[in-house]
């Protein structure tokens, strides 16, 4: 494995273990317990992540054969709803400071799916490219999460892309 890509590893780990201590602290600042839950369900898909790099390492910097990789699904996504069996009742309200973390862990996904994807078009080893694009794809399910939260929140009508209601009909 080259210099470049064990760097690249390296530093998906740290940002693994940065959104990790990001999503405790704002599960133990939220006041909305659902909020606390998916912090919390957040921080352990992270630490799920920091140990499937970490093996990846290991296996590649012994020059091991690296065995196929499985990204098991989001823990978080057990919990998003079916539209048709999604509850559309109002929640706990949130404060200032709910929001802000959501929109803060909104971005970090967006990074860490992003640099997932970079490194998987960066290099030419296909397990790597392939662990690489699982790990975005998990991303893009905690960004997509995150979002429906965000919608909801701001209660335009709209949730995980669907209209809640229609003034027309």
């Amino acid at each position: 494995m080259s210099q470049s890509m064990q760097k690249a590893l390296k530093t998906a780990y740290e940002a693994e273990k940065e959104g990790m201590r990001s999503y405790m602290k704002f599960a133990k600042d939220t006041s909305v317990i659902s909020g606390k839950d998916m912090f919390i369900q957040l921080a352990l898909d992270e630490i799920d992540h920091m140990e499937m790099i970490e093996k990846f390492m290991e296996k590649a910097l012994a020059g091991e054969m690296f065995t196929p990789v499985n990204v098991p699904p989001a823990r978080i996504s057990k919990f998003m709803p079916k539209i048709s069996d999604a509850s559309r009742k109002k929640t706990e309200k949130s404060s200032v400071s709910d929001e802000t973390a959501l929109k803060i862990a909104l971005a970090h996904e967006e990074k860490a799916r992003n640099f997932y994807k970079d490194e998987a078009e960066k290099t030419n080893d296909a397990e790597l490219k392939a662990f690489f694009m699982k790990l975005s794809d998990v991303e893009q399910k905690h960004h997509d999460i995150i979002q429906a939260e965000l919608d909801f929140m701001a209660q335009d009508g709209f949730w995980f892309d669907a209209m809640e209601f229609s003034l027309e009909k």
